[in-house]
């Protein structure tokens, strides 16, 4: 049951009760380098199929982002050429001013090249 999981991680205040609860996708330096991690870890024992998972994860978090790009894009009649938007969340998490790997930069960056 994932609230129920969700429930039991967000009790740390260090992650809080959003934490499974993400829109975008995950956010930070440390996960997507601990999920590389697990990914690298599989691959040196032999897992190819656990190792592909990981790598999986990490490339649905990719895209994801990029979709909730296409998806403001698509939603303001396909273009934001001289359109104002507002981005709010840009840290990866409450109360915190690091924005290493927040995906909100990389939906800017989408936003940008569009």
């Amino acid at each position: 049951d994932i609230d129920e999981i969700s429930r039991a991680i967000g009790s740390d205040p260090r992650i809080g009760n959003k934490f499974l609860k993400a829109s975008v996708g995950y956010g930070g330096s440390c996960f997507q380098k601990d999920i590389l991690n697990l990914v690298y870890i599989c691959d040196t024992f032999g897992l190819k199929e656990v190792s592909e998972y990981w790598h999986q994860v990490v490339l649905m978090n990719d895209h994801q982002k990029h979709r909730f790009a296409n998806n403001i894009v698509r939603t303001m009649f396909n273009t934001i050429t001289g359109k104002k938007l507002a981005i709010l969340g840009f840290a990866f998490k409450k109360d915190t001013g690091d924005t290493r790997e927040s995906a909100a930069a990389y939906v800017m960056k989408d936003l940008l090249e569009e």
